[in-house]
């Protein structure tokens, strides 16, 4: 039987993107993300805000995601969680599939593992909105596969900030990768903090020799 794992992309599969954009023009306040501010829809509101006022259309800003390469040794961590660990892998992210789709190609993810929302574009090619498939968190996809009879026995999630906390809590096992001090202060002690992915497939191994 499958294993369920439910992973983030920023941080933990790919470069932080906001963060690329703050590089890319400039624009210091649009390096802060969810590690910083755990409200994420008002975090958004304030990033669209910063690219209109700037003049910075989506085609642009797809232009610029396509200097980024995934994380190094991203892509084999998922294979060897697929192939030696027997794990479904889905990615949940409060990213975009606007923005995230050349990275699906790079890690080999089916479109349909993936479970993101999407941005709403304006007549002039600016980001107008922010078009959410889920309202509460992550948390409410997992909650969904609960809901199926899937099987969560020796299930894990991988996320870096806030707002990956609440699809950590209903998982076996709960990694933040590389958290920022803030949110490694600030989560619950039974989450695992780790700071490479090896760290995480040497626990695995040792849950299985036990």
């Amino acid at each position: 039987m499958k294993k369920m794992a439910f992973i983030d992309m920023e941080g933990v599969l790919v470069p932080e993107i906001w963060k690329h954009f703050s590089n890319v023009y400039n624009i210091p306040e649009l390096a802060i993300t969810t590690r910083e501010v755990a409200d994420y829809k008002s975090l958004m509101e304030f990033r669209i805000n910063l690219l209109k006022e700037n003049k910075i259309p989506l085609k642009q800003l797809i232009d610029d995601i396509k200097e980024l390469d995934v994380i190094p040794d991203a892509k084999e961590f998922l294979e060897y969680l697929q192939k030696a660990e027997n794990f479904e892998v889905n990615i949940i992210s409060d990213c975009f599939y606007e923005f995230l789709f050349p990275f699906f190609e790079k890690l080999n993810l089916p479109v349909k593992n993936t479970y993101c929302h999407h941005l709403e574009i304006g007549p002039d090619g600016f980001i107008e909105n922010v078009l959410y498939t889920r309202d509460k968190g992550k948390h409410e996809i997992i909650v969904k596969f609960q809901k199926e009879n899937v099987s969560m026995t020796n299930s894990i999630a991988i996320g870096d900030a806030f707002n990956d906390f609440s699809m950590l809590h209903l998982v076996d096992y709960g990694f933040l990768f590389q958290p920022s001090e803030d949110v490694r202060k600030n989560s619950p002690a039974y989450f695992c903090k780790v700071d490479s992915y090896q760290d995480i497939i040497s626990h695995l191994n040792r849950k299985k020799n036990m």
